[in-house]
């Protein structure tokens, strides 16, 4: 096994990888343990367990850590970019066709449709992910609920929801179990460098775009890309999906650099190709600054994993069974996964604008909910009953 090798096969990975992060890491444990033989079973549960504590995709930490452990550095880099070469081409191809074709009518019809669609995948996504992650622990769902509530209500920036919600678990459950929260200080010590890198990361990136801003020479929006996409990177807790929650509220809500339908519109490729959902970075950053913009926000969106990940393999051994770091992990998912409701919710403001969306909504949560049938199936389906309708319509 040697470093192409590795990278050969997370590219061959990257075109064949539809179905989401846990159908990615299911097909890498087929191959790499049982046919190629490349790790053990031990192994690759270790790399799985390990990426459930940095922030960042599953299957892009899977991929790292397996590079990391077996062949080094190099390894880890040529595994992650072959694993998200394949999708980022795709999805730069699809943007340079909509910016130039979006408004043909058959284009709209078609969008008109996978919109209420991509709302209904959203939702199955968190309403899921819940019943995956969350335990019969009823205080997770409560937090859960309580992140709903409050971003709803109050617009809180998810950021914040998934910080507060990690500072709550620890409070609780150290209170809870006095015993096992009996950590050393040596412990605790390396668990709190996790997290306040996380905020200093985000902290200093967004330092240099204000600084850039008052100084005038970030008119490029690149150390604004940089920021906004960092920052998202590194919030990446328990799906691709919260760092759609997170760039929405940037990119839509606070800097007004795409429409809500536009955003939508991206979340469709991200849907409909191999790789992460994450890739939607890549329409965002064409969007905003062509090409050059999106291989910006690509590698912006993805660097923060690759640091943590590369930080992390050197302590792994000391933190993975930290009692204060499963704690924070077990709040900061259930306020993560309360987002992905949240943006489901902002979002459909713009995607169900009538009955025959909400119908197309509602046949796709249930289809999602009750059949195996891919999401990137349903999108199909709705593009097609988008176009049929709005061509009998008008």
């Amino acid at each position: 096994m040697t470093n192409f090798d590795i990278f050969r096969y997370f590219l061959y990975l990257g075109i064949a990888g539809f179905g989401g992060p846990l159908a990615i890491i299911n097909h890498i444990r087929q191959d790499l343990v049982y046919k190629k033989k490349w790790m053990t079973l031990e192994e690759f549960r270790d790399y799985f367990g390990y990426s459930q504590i940095a922030p960042g995709p599953l299957a892009f930490q899977v991929a790292l850590y397996f590079g990391y452990f077996k062949k080094g550095f190099t390894a880890a880099v040529l595994a992650g970019i072959g694993l998200v070469l394949p999708s980022f081409l795709i999805v730069l191809l699809f943007s340079v066709f909509y910016k130039e074709y979006r408004d043909i009518n058959y284009i709209v019809y078609g969008l008109y449709g996978i919109s209420p669609v991509i709302i209904a995948i959203i939702f199955h996504s968190g309403f899921n992910l819940s019943r995956s992650v969350f335990t019969k622990d009823v205080f997770q769902y409560a937090l859960f609920f309580a992140a709903i509530a409050v971003s709803i209500l109050f617009k809180v920036h998810i950021l914040f929801l998934i910080f507060g919600s990690a500072l709550i678990a620890v409070i609780y459950y150290s209170l809870k179990d006095k015993k096992e929260s009996g950590q050393s200080l040596k412990s605790i010590a390396v668990v709190s460098y996790a997290f306040i890198s996380k905020i200093f990361l985000s902290l200093y990136t967004g330092g240099k775009a204000v600084v850039a801003g008052v100084l005038g020479y970030a008119g490029s929006k690149t150390l604004e890309i940089l920021y906004v996409f960092m920052k998202a990177g590194s919030l990446t807790y328990g799906s691709g999906f919260v760092i759609i929650g997170v760039l929405r509220q940037d990119v839509v809500e606070n800097l007004h650099w795409l429409t809500a339908k536009e955003f939508l519109d991206g979340i469709a490729f991200g849907q409909i190709t191999p790789g992460p959902v994450v890739i939607t970075s890549t329409f965002i950053g064409y969007m905003l600054d062509g090409i050059p913009g999106s291989v910006l926000s690509t590698v912006s969106i993805f660097l923060p994993t690759f640091i943590f990940v590369s930080l992390l393999t050197r302590v792994i051994g000391k933190v993975k069974d930290n009692f204060i770091l499963k704690s924070a992990i077990k709040g900061a998912n259930a306020a993560a996964i309360g987002a992905i409701i949240t943006t489901g919710y902002f979002l459909s403001k713009d995607a169900m604008i009538d009955y025959v969306t909400f119908g197309m909504f509602a046949a796709g949560l249930v289809v999602l909910s009750f059949t195996k049938i891919k999401p990137y199936y349903v999108i199909i389906a709705g593009a097609v009953l988008g176009i049929v309708t709005r061509a009998i319509l008008n």
